[in-house]
This record gives structure tokens, sequence and C-alpha cells, in this order.
């Protein structure tokens, strides 16, 4: 039964606060560095053994425990003791964002096995999403209201109280979040297409003693459907559940015989196409809206997925599932299209993404076709971690034969991690072919054309040729007399070009009310003037663009290489200064400069 981490024992609370510096844990002895307790420190108003005990007996990883109540406790600014964790369940979440990403953030797209964790106070609750071990945690704002509508709650008990067959008294509701599905396909069968509605309503988590039910109901709550629980196969066609039960069978390791009430959540869904996305990359697959379900098969410490439709196709998830029988051998799966990364632009070679280990950081390396090796750290705000270095011409050469030549081992496959590894490295490699994940422990099992790839890579990062580097843009300052006028009021970018064949020059304003303006100076009848219009959000975002690079803008000119000829000269202007750049030369730019001018260039090509 799940037990409840909050304080019962005053004395116990007071003993924590005289001993606050020192806190036992496992084996040795963590030391805190204030001598006095504040009324957030979490670590000083849960009882030790008490916390213990309840980690060894639910499974929940103590580390994430601490990491919760700290962050919650932190919010609300109330001792930890006041908080109650009423709920927690594994996930494997689609990307290094928790599936909680922020705008204009960047998510590497890779799994990660973590931890849904519900915690609560009286009838207020709040939902966390947490890596393995609780280095990364994030609140779900989404998931979190204090009110459920009393007549939902009404039919959700009466629901869970005709299926568990206990009085409704007896049922707590721990967990509840707006949520909403897709359905009107039960009738419809493979290939037939069927028509989707959308339903908007609740998820409701009901439990009694050591039995816990999902159910969905609409707003309302004229109509409830259980999706998981000790009766989640009720609602399942019998020969679904026969293939489901005999494929499980053969698959678990344990002698336990597999039977209906294994199948723990049943879901219904609308699968895209014929091969109810579980295609393989040699499978030619039917692109049709396919009704069925998603099935879980819990058998112990097992846990089997499957996608169904409404007859008889059953097909096994084996990215989704954690058994035995799929790991330890070096078998690919495909990686679902949904969580592949971005294809490579067209002047990148190659790509790695490396995301977990102890430290939790993700960084992606690329490997230009002008030789530069680009490495950075995702989410660096300040990009104190890049590193730009060469590679000779031999070393590129060298590599892109390489990569011609296994080109087939980039089919957008995924080498599942060993079962019980923790702290792995995984590794997202992606050429012009395709994309292969793999993970630092398992890479002795790899195919050995991959790890001959791998292995020619990582001596291309640890050795980089350190040749010259004649494209290195060095910038100068920009003389007093020679910087444009400082921006009118209302105005947020300036760009004027000049140069070229034509040798013509434009200007291009900004304002803040998202007028785009474009004159030609020197214009006598103004006959070349346009006037068009950006929408306020863009306006918005590329305001908060240039604050974050306003490094970029201190008066200074990155100059023509020597030689050149007809080339078209930048001179762009914030609020913060001016930068100026020529044509030829902008793919050496910095790269929060080029972040700049895409975003610019974006502007001017969309506004109307």
């Amino acid at each position: 039964m799940l037990r409840i981490y909050r304080y019962t024992k005053p004395t116990q609370l007071i003993t924590a606060l005289i001993l606050t510096g020192i806190l036992s844990a496992g084996n040795g002895f963590t030391f805190i560095k204030s001598a006095s307790a504040s009324s957030t420190d979490f670590l000083a108003q849960i009882p030790n053994e008490q916390l213990k005990q309840n980690i060894r007996t639910n499974g929940l990883p103590r580390s994430v425990v601490n990491a919760v109540l700290r962050d919650i406790s932190r919010r609300q600014g109330s001792f930890a003791g006041a908080f109650q964790i009423t709920d927690y369940s594994q996930q494997t979440w689609r990307n290094g964002c928790l599936e909680l990403q922020r705008p204009e953030e960047l998510c590497t797209q890779a799994l990660v096995p973590g931890w849904r964790v519900v915690v609560s106070r009286g009838r207020q609750s709040w939902v966390y999403h947490s890596n393995q071990t609780g280095s990364v945690i994030r609140l779900n704002e989404r998931a979190n209201t204090g009110r459920l509508p009393q007549n939902v709650r009404n039919a959700v008990l009466r629901e869970a109280s005709e299926i568990s067959r206990l009085p409704v008294r007896s049922l707590n509701i721990v967990d509840f979040q707006q949520t909403s599905w897709t359905e009107g396909c039960e009738s419809s069968t493979y290939p037939n297409p069927c028509d989707q509605v959308l339903v908007s309503g609740w998820q409701v988590t009901v439990s009694a003693e050591n039995q816990r039910w999902v159910f969905v109901s609409n707003e309302n709550g004229s109509r409830v459907e259980l999706r998981s629980g000790s009766n989640a196969s009720a609602n399942l066609p019998q020969s679904i559940v026969e293939r489901v039960i005999a494929d499980a069978s053969r698959r678990v390791s344990s002698r336990i015989a597999v039977s209906r009430r294994n199948i723990t959540q049943a879901e219904r869904v609308v699968w895209s196409n014929g091969c109810l996305d579980l295609g393989g990359a040699a499978e030619s697959c039917l692109f049709a809206q396919v009704p069925g379900w998603r099935v879980t098969v819990t058998v112990g410490s097992e846990r089997l997925v499957y996608h169904t439709d409404n007859n008889s196709q059953v097909r096994f998830n084996r990215a989704a599932s954690t058994t035995v029988g799929n790991v330890d051998t070096g078998e690919a799966i495909p990686i679902p299209e949904s969580e592949l990364p971005p294809p490579l632009d067209t002047n990148v070679v190659f790509r790695e993404i490396s995301s977990g280990g102890f430290a939790g950081r993700t960084y992606e390396t690329t490997l230009l076709n002008d030789g530069r090796l680009i490495r950075v750290r995702r989410g660096d705000a300040n990009d104190s971690e890049r590193t730009v270095r060469r590679l000779s011409r031999q070393q590129f050469q060298q590599f892109q034969q390489l990569l011609r030549r296994y080109r087939g081992e980039f089919d957008n496959l995924r080498y599942p991690a060993s079962r019980n590894s923790a702290d792995y490295i995984t590794y997202t490699l992606t050429s012009q072919d395709g994309t292969v994940e793999y993970s630092d422990v398992s890479q002795n099992e790899l195919p050995p054309n991959l790890q001959a790839v791998i292995t020619a890579w990582n001596q291309i990062n640890d050795n980089p040729s350190q040749i010259p580097n004649d494209d290195t843009l060095n910038p100068v300052p920009i003389r007093p007399s020679e910087l444009p006028l400082p921006l009118d009021q209302g105005v947020v970018f300036r760009e004027i070009s000049s140069g070229g064949f034509a040798g013509r020059t434009y200007e291009t304003v900004l304002r803040d009310d998202g007028l785009l303006i474009r004159v030609r100076i020197g214009d006598a009848n103004d006959s070349e003037r346009s006037v068009r219009r950006v929408s306020a959000q863009q306006v918005r975002q590329f305001q908060r663009l240039l604050e974050r690079q306003a490094g970029e803008f201190q008066n200074i000119s990155y100059p023509a290489p020597r030689g050149s000829a007809d080339y078209i000269t930048y001179t762009l202007t914030s609020e913060d200064g001016t930068v100026q750049y020529n044509d030829i030369s902008r793919n050496n730019l910095p790269q929060n400069l080029q972040d700049v001018l895409e975003t610019w260039s974006n502007i001017i090509s969309n506004a109307r």
C-alpha cells in the first residue's frame, strides 16, 4: 500500500531541526552547510528512517522524492512536511525536456526513462516529471488544478465502485488532470476510413488499498470510461485479448501464467497507417486511419506494450516495453518518426547529440562541409561552452568516404541499452542518409561497420587538426564617424544594404507596431518604397532574441576577405549598437549573429 510522506510526530521534527548538521545517507554522511534550518529545509523536516522505509517499500528513488519535495516547498513557501506524495509511476519521456518543453527551448529527441510524481496538500495537487535520479525535474503546470467538477467526481466514483465492487466511501481520487482524446472510430474497420471526434474532459486516477484505476470522463461526467486498472480489458474485443495474451506468454521470462488480469491498460487509439505506427524501415505501410487499441500487459517487473486494430492485428511495441526478451541481444528497433531528430542542413555533413549520464547535460556536435567542427551545450544561455575547431582536408575526406561506405547503418534504428542500466549516455548520430541511436553501455554490441564509424568520429573529436583557419573572421571596430545614426523612437531594428553589381543602397526598418518599411536611398520619387506588416508575436520574439544577443552589436565590422569584389555590405543596428558584415563571409560569422540574421530573413520573407 502506498505510504504517505509527511510528519506525524512533533518530536521527530524537533530532533531533525537540532541535528540539521548531519544527514545520514546510505553508507556515508552528507554534511549540511548551514546549521540553522529554514522553514523550507525539507531535509530537516522528514524523518530519515521513515523516508528510507517508504522508499524501500514503494520503489520511488529517494533522490526523486527529495528533489520533488524541495521544489514544491520552495514554490509554496511551506515546509515539506505539509505535502504528501500520493501517487507515482515509471515513465519514458519522449525528449530531454521530459515532454514539458518551454517556449523557444530546444529539446533533445531521445527517450528519457523517469517518473511521474503527484504531490498533494489537502485538495490541491501538483504533478512533476522527473528523470530516473531526480537530477532533472519539471513541474507540469498544465496538469495542476485545485478542483475537479463535482459531477465528474461523482460519476467517476460510481463507475469505480461498480468495477471494483467496493463502496464509494472506500475509494479515493488521488490524481486528476484536464485532457482530450479522439474517438468516433470504434465501429470502423481497417482499411475503411473513420471520422475522429475530439473529446475534452478529465483523466482521473482512483485508488483503494493496493489497487488503482485510471478513468477518462467528458467535461460534465455524463460519459466515463476505464482506461487502465484491474479490469482494463473489459472493453477489449475477445479476439484481441486472446492474441495479446498468447504473444505475451511467449515473451515474458517468468513462469507465471499470463491471463486477462495481467492486462493493466487498454486505451482506444486511431493509428495513422496499416502498420499500426510500428512499420519497419523496409516495410510498406498503407496510409490510412486504423482504429484500435494500445494495450499494456504487466507481469511482475516486465511491461509489454501492444498496438492492435479492432479485430485481429496485434503488434508488439518493443521500444515502449521492458522485458528480458528484448535486451542484451544487440537487436536494433526502428525509431518512431515522431522521435527522429531534425534532418541535417545542406551545409552539415554529420551530427552527434549526446544526452544523459550523471550530469544529465545535452551536447550537440556538428561537422560542416567546410571542415569546421562545432560543439555546443544545449540550454547554455551564454553559449559559454561553444568550441569551434577545424579538420584537415585529409581527415575530412576520409570520414566522408567512411560515411558513404557504411551509409546502410544509418537507417533510423535504435540499439536499446541493457535492462537495469543506469546513468548511461545516449548518442544520436545523424548523416545525410539517416539516424542511428545507441548508448555507451551497449557500444561494444553494435554491428562492426557502425563501430568503425563511431571510432573514426571519436578520433576526430579527440584529435582535430590544428591547421591555420584562414576563414576566421576577426572583427574590427567601426570608426565613430562611419557609424549610422541611432534608431528613431519606435524603431526596433534597421538594415542598410549597399554595394553589389547594381551599387544601390536600401534601408529596411522594423517598427514596434509591426510595420516593415523598405526604401531605396536616393530614390527621389520614392517609387520603390514598400510597407508590410509583421505580427505582434513575431516582433516580440525578435526583440527577445536581440536582447539575448545584445553582445553581438558592439559597433564592430567583419571585413570581406582580401581580393573580394562585388559583394554587398550589410549594416545592422539595434538599440544596443551596430554590426557590419558582407554577404560572401556570412557563413563564417559567430553563430549568435547568424541566428539573428536567419530570424531577420524569416521576418522579411513572411511579412504581409
